[in-house]
């Protein structure tokens, strides 16, 4: 109907431009969005703070807020809907009041349309390269950004066949060991080819084992060519740094085939087992697989990184994120920002940056613990950096540490506040709060009185429901936004001071403790609290540091 009036006003060119949209549905998309937005909620732009009382009472910040939030995420902004990478893919009807179809259409996520959408990452190098350090990092990484990620560990699978405890001879030329563990290997590859062919989207499947032979690497390719979608991408871990190799010797040492032997013994046999592995060890080259190679080679655990052929949404993702890693001890650590006047008398939707009493203390212990603990770590990772966000209250939080007076006697503190006066600082939207759009300067008691059909869809799905309006945010989208401030953390070698909101420090708990998606939204952090994460080759060790009260109005 639409077309015919079009051609009956003489309006050729934009009818033309009309049938190409409908045939290709962009027409059907865009009237079923306009449609899905003729009842928005009412325009509240003002910008808001929440008043650290947890999630009850709580109002809603803009990234230019003063307190943190947690942001209604809503399944539907303007009609579209939000499909993280961590869920499958759904179809989706957009509807109208014309006489358009309707058009059903299967809905991706970012990078999720793909012809080689399935990635097998296959580990590849000697005993004690930083392999298993590499996967723990790759497996901590893909969860937060939202790719399913599974790892298969052909020694896991060895020793669950009760096969623990062989000593350097099993890995030799005998043919029957040798046979023996290409069987393992090889059933290992199976299960984890078998759980990517499972999938429907873009997907991870790590295969942790040395995989050193050309042989054992065409044997993956062959299995891979087998299933459509499904590509194998190569990471080889080479280190040959005595110092990273002797760490990397006494954590190798403490796995389940030497937990109940001699240390020195231990060390030997250890020693003899790498030394059959290079013996028939071959690097990955170029001209392998008629030169299609995909591979990415990691020197030293970061100190060097090439990549080929990484031009896939997850290898391209992969590649930046190991051109970025390395392994010098530094600590993290996270706070919430200080009580403001306004938060301690109950008034919400303030941006004020004016701390309570109990605020500027705070500021000053936080001074005092960090300048403390950079004395405990060695290298690069004493210095410290400052990354906060744009907000008011963050800029106070961060001159709090160096400003205020203390006691003339209290040499700590004061040279706790010069020292904090040296670290630089930087500064970010990227790190403000979760932004509410229109349910922005609301109380989250307002919000569930007001729009009870936004809270029940908060409460349902409280990761992925954004908030409805201009800039709404939900968990997902500050997970996505922070992926720059990710890598940006793990390429520094100094330790990292981080002050934000509570949504924004979830997500970075999160990513660091390896916590699930559906935990996140829920994690606990208490105001004047200092979360100190320890990033280390088993994960990251947490320490929690109480600083202080929060002041009470009266």
């Amino acid at each position: 109907q639409i077309i015919k009036r079009l051609k009956d006003e003489g309006s050729v060119p934009v009818m033309e431009a009309c049938c190409l949209a409908a045939a290709t549905g962009i027409l059907g998309v865009a009237l079923g969005r306009a449609s899905a937005s003729r009842n928005p909620l009412p325009n509240k732009r003002a910008s808001a703070t929440d008043d650290s009382r947890g999630d009850a009472g709580e109002a809603i910040t803009g990234t230019n807020g003063d307190h943190p939030v947690e942001r209604l995420a809503s399944s539907s902004d303007c009609g579209s809907c939000i499909m993280p990478m961590n869920s499958p893919s759904r179809l989706q009807s957009f509807e109208s009041d014309t006489n358009v179809p309707v058009v059903r259409r299967k809905i991706f996520g970012l990078g999720g349309f793909c012809t080689r959408n399935r990635t097998l990452l296959c580990m590849v190098g000697l005993p004690a390269r930083g392999k298993s350090y590499i996967n723990l990092m790759l497996m901590r990484y893909l969860r937060w950004t939202g790719f399913p990620v599974e790892t298969f560990n052909a020694g896991q699978y060895r020793r669950k066949e009760g096969l623990a405890g062989m000593d350097a001879a099993f890995f030799g030329s005998d043919e029957n060991a040798q046979s023996k563990r290409e069987e393992l290997a090889s059933r290992t590859m199976e299960e984890a080819v078998a759980w990517l062919a499972s999938q429907e989207d873009v997907s991870v499947a790590i295969f942790d084992a040395t995989n050193t032979t050309q042989k054992r690497r065409r044997s993956i390719i062959e299995c891979c060519a087998g299933h459509t979608g499904i590509t194998p991408l190569f990471v080889e871990s080479i280190c040959d740094d005595p110092e990273v190799l002797e760490g990397n010797y006494k954590l190798k040492l403490g796995n389940d085939d030497y937990k109940h032997m001699d240390p020195a013994q231990a060390r030997a046999d250890f020693l003899q087992r790498i030394k059959h592995y290079e013996e028939r060890y071959e690097t990955i080259r170029d001209e392998e697989n008629g030169g299609e190679m995909r591979y990415i080679k990691v020197f030293n655990v970061g100190q060097k990184v090439i990549l080929r052929r990484c031009d896939g949404y997850a290898a391209s993702h992969i590649g930046f994120y190991l051109s970025n890693i390395h392994i010098t001890p530094r600590r993290i650590w996270l706070l919430r920002h200080a009580q403001t006047r306004d938060q301690e008398q109950g008034i919400l939707g303030s941006v004020s940056g004016k701390l309570t009493r109990a605020g500027r203390q705070y500021g000053r212990r936080v001074a005092a613990y960090v300048s403390r603990a950079c004395h405990e770590i060695k290298g690069d990772g004493r210095q410290v950096l400052v990354l906060m966000g744009t907000a008011p209250v963050h800029r106070a939080t961060c001159d709090a540490l160096t400003s205020g007076k203390a006691d003339k006697d209290d040499v700590e503190a004061r040279a706790a506040a010069e020292a904090a006066q040296n670290w630089p600082v930087m500064s970010t939207s990227l790190l403000n709060e979760l932004d509410g759009g229109d349910c922005n300067g609301m109380s989250y008691d307002q919000i569930r009185r007001q729009f009870p059909e936004v809270w029940e869809a908060r409460e349902t799905d409280k990761l992925n429901f954004r908030y409805p309006g201009a800039g709404g945010e939900s968990y997902i989208d500050v997970i996505n936004r922070l992926r720059p401030v990710i890598i940006e953390l793990e390429r520094h070698h100094s330790s990292l001071l981080i002050i934000s909101h509570l949504a924004v420090q979830r997500c970075i708990f999160a990513y660091f403790m390896g916590c699930s998606m559906d935990e996140l939204p829920y994690i606990d952090m208490d105001m004047h609290t200092v979360y100190e994460l320890s990033p280390g080759p088993f994960g990251t060790q947490l320490k929690t540091v109480p600083l202080g009260e929060v002041s009470q109005s009266s």
